[in-house]
């Protein structure tokens, strides 16, 4: 129903990303995730680290929550298709 990984792993830090299925968001299920990947992370060593975009609200809100603070906002740039301005409003 949700799963967090590490979606990229240096030689310090460990970047991680988090998926949870429409139905059951907002039952906690990716905040479990996120703790106990961030433990595991912590373990071996690691920073664990969290990158989304700013426009990301739900993504922000579930970092915020789980313990990490905001160090610098950025712009996410694309290639190909141009990129839909309603979401970026949110």
């Amino acid at each position: 129903m949700a799963v967090a990984r590490t979606y990229f792993r240096g030689t310090r830090y460990e970047d991680l990303g988090v998926h949870t299925v429409p139905e059951r968001r907002r039952h906690h299920l990716a905040l479990a995730c996120v703790t106990s990947l961030c433990a595991d992370i912590t373990a071996r060593g690691h920073v664990p680290t969290w990158n989304c975009p700013v426009h990301d609200r739900a993504a922000r809100l579930l970092a915020r929550t789980a313990g990490f603070r905001l160090v610098r906002e950025y712009v996410q740039y694309a290639v190909g298709s141009p990129v839909v301005h309603e979401r970026l409003s949110a």
